[in-house]
């Protein structure tokens, strides 16, 4: 048996029973250690040591297939082997444009393997904006869907990518599901097969002509990950994220919420692998801590209680339009008893659908309470999370996780304002990212200093109370001003959502000569209620609710809120909507 296993599988141990004796010590964010060791490595390396420690849990479930930790490590083994028979080499950007399968997480970890960079691209990206962002990277190597291949073909030219892997969503499901998969929803994708482009059976066949070992010693403060920020206010940027960056959220959050993160736990995994929350916390974080994550590539949320029952899920992380679905569904007593978390982030969730969900997990037989999640990808995704004590609070979302320092400071001035009033919130610690890709202008101007101090601006507006709790106010590009006051899209959608007969509703501004902005409140109406109906309730929900100045100025029907393409409302979507 090799020295180096020996010697991790003992520091594996001794960091097990370590965290066991300090999570019973330190039970609020006040008494947190002052020193957490951090693990000194990479992605990898973090997953390879919780395959030591739990060789036999199921890593990966993906439709009827199971994978155990001890498994996925030989898999992402022979994955980094194949990587450099093709020319793979430490330092380079490798495309990754997936859902969230296995061979997409194989790929990711091997990539972490030989001291490569994750170039993450989201699979639905038109061919420009798969284009722009290959090139950003210089990336030669990629992993594609099948049916985001034909995207691929017809740029591939225009880029510098030497080798393109094709894999279907099929090839881990059992030969069953796969012929059914294949009968209701398979695509016909003809794939042209030659020098650049391989199947990825074709492509694992390169690993028997590796010989010695694929794996690199990175540093944990080595760039591991490039994610893009969704582009809705103007043209993405490559954002460059650690190693230290994920494994110190993974293990800051075990800290501040332990009683979502244990072995036998079950992870939803339907958040996107390609956006830092579903990576950082719906991926890495439960394989970091020995979890089974169930991936599901394409989310059907008509799916959701089949999900929950099937797999015995344990833990739902998600974005608030999935939540507030769920508590549309039709489940038993106790049919939610197994659910033990339920995190929300990626958007603003209203007070009274938190009110909604928790009502719904209590009424059938789940203990726990919808816990807010608080991030951007500049900053890993989440540093902020709510443990239960603050979790029932009005806009709360909880405390930053151990060695982040969070500040409000004035958006105009950058000087920290008093507790209690609103601000920007800014950020400096080891969530926050390396830098925006070959942009060291833009990366320059997300920082500001504060003493001696450099601050992450995250855009957003909230403010500190008495107790260090962080509460989410609105993003600082939503807020609106009018008249010299400034309002809140957020407060005015709570609000609306007290009238009944609201399905949902999403507040901008929108120019205005004589305010400078006035309100416009976008409503999706429940089946069979009236616009007339709606609007003379409003207007008493408003003049009860709402300041004058608050109150919406035009109320616009619509079928159905614009969604990007991670879920989110697209407020850009709307605003060009209201100037019709």
């Amino acid at each position: 048996m090799p020295i180096d296993f020996v010697y991790k599988k003992i520091k594996n141990t001794l960091r097990k029973i370590d965290m066991k004796l300090e999570r019973a010590k330190y039970g609020y964010i006040d008494k947190l250690p002052k020193d957490i060791e951090y693990f000194n490595g990479g992605l990898y390396d973090a997953v390879y040591e919780a395959s030591c420690k739990w060789p036999h849990n199921v890593a990966l479930e993906y439709y009827n297939m199971q994978i155990t930790y001890k498994d996925m490590i030989k898999k992402i083994n022979k994955v980094a082997a194949a990587l450099k028979v093709i020319g793979a080499e430490r330092g380079d950007n490798i495309t990754v444009c997936m859902p969230n399968t296995p061979e997409e997480v194989y790929m990711f970890y091997a990539i972490n393997e030989i001291g490569a960079v994750a170039n993450m691209i989201h699979p639905l990206s038109s061919e420009k904006e798969i284009e722009d962002y290959l090139n950003q990277a210089h990336s030669k190597i990629m992993l594609c869907i099948d049916i985001s291949y034909p995207k691929v073909e017809a740029i591939i030219k225009n880029t510098e990518v030497e080798q393109v892997v094709v894999v279907s969503a099929t090839r881990s499901m059992d030969f069953l599901v796969r012929v059914v998969y294949k009968l209701t929803k398979g695509r016909k994708n003809h794939i042209k097969k030659g020098q650049y482009v391989s199947t990825w059976d074709k492509f694992l066949s390169n690993a028997n002509k590796f010989i010695g070992n694929p794996h690199a010693r990175v540093n944990s403060t080595d760039s591991a990950v490039i994610m893009y920020s969704g582009g809705t206010t103007g043209k993405p940027k490559g954002i460059i994220l650690s190693n230290l960056n994920f494994n110190a959220q993974a293990l800051g959050a075990k800290y501040l919420v332990p009683e979502l993160i244990k072995s036998e736990h079950s992870f939803l995994t339907f958040l996107p692998n390609f956006h830092a929350f579903g990576l950082g916390v719906c991926m890495h974080m439960p394989l970091y801590f020995g979890c089974r994550i169930v991936l599901i590539p394409q989310f059907n949320a008509k799916k959701f209680k089949k999900y929950i029952k099937k797999y015995k899920i344990n833990i739902l992380v998600g974005v608030p339009t999935v939540f507030d679905y769920f508590t549309k569904l039709k489940f038993g007593k106790n049919e939610l008893k197994g659910i033990k978390g339920v995190v929300s982030g990626g958007d603003i969730i209203s007070m009274s659908t938190k009110e909604r969900i928790n009502d719904f997990l209590k009424a059938h037989g789940s203990k726990a309470v919808l816990e807010n999640g608080y991030g951007l990808t500049e900053a890993s995704g989440g540093f902020i999370f709510s443990p239960r004590s603050v979790a029932e609070d009005p806009d709360a979302i909880g405390y930053p996780i151990p060695d982040n320092e969070v500040i409000i400071v004035d958006p105009n001035t950058c000087k920290e304002v008093s507790l209690g009033e609103d601000g920007e919130i800014a950020v400096r610690g080891l969530s926050v990212m390396k830098g925006y890709l070959n942009n060291p202008t833009d990366t320059a101007a997300a920082f500001i200093k504060v003493g001696h101090k450099k601050y992450l601006r995250t855009g957003d507006i909230g403010y500190k109370d008495e107790r260090g709790v962080y509460h989410f106010r609105t993003r600082l590009k939503r807020m609106i001003i009018s008249n010299g006051y400034n309002i809140y899209p957020a407060n005015i959608e709570d609000v609306t959502l007290r009238c009944k007969l609201v399905a949902a509703c999403a507040a901008i501004g929108r120019e205005d000569k004589l305010r400078g902005e006035k309100v416009v409140i976008f409503i999706v109406l429940k089946d069979q209620a009236s616009e007339r109906a709606v609007k003379k309730e409003l207007n008493n929900i408003y003049r009860k609710y709402l300041a004058k100045y608050e109150i919406p100025r035009e109320i616009r029907f619509i079928s159905e809120l614009p969604k990007t393409k991670l879920a989110k409302v697209d407020f850009k979507a709307l605003q060009d909507l209201s100037k019709d």
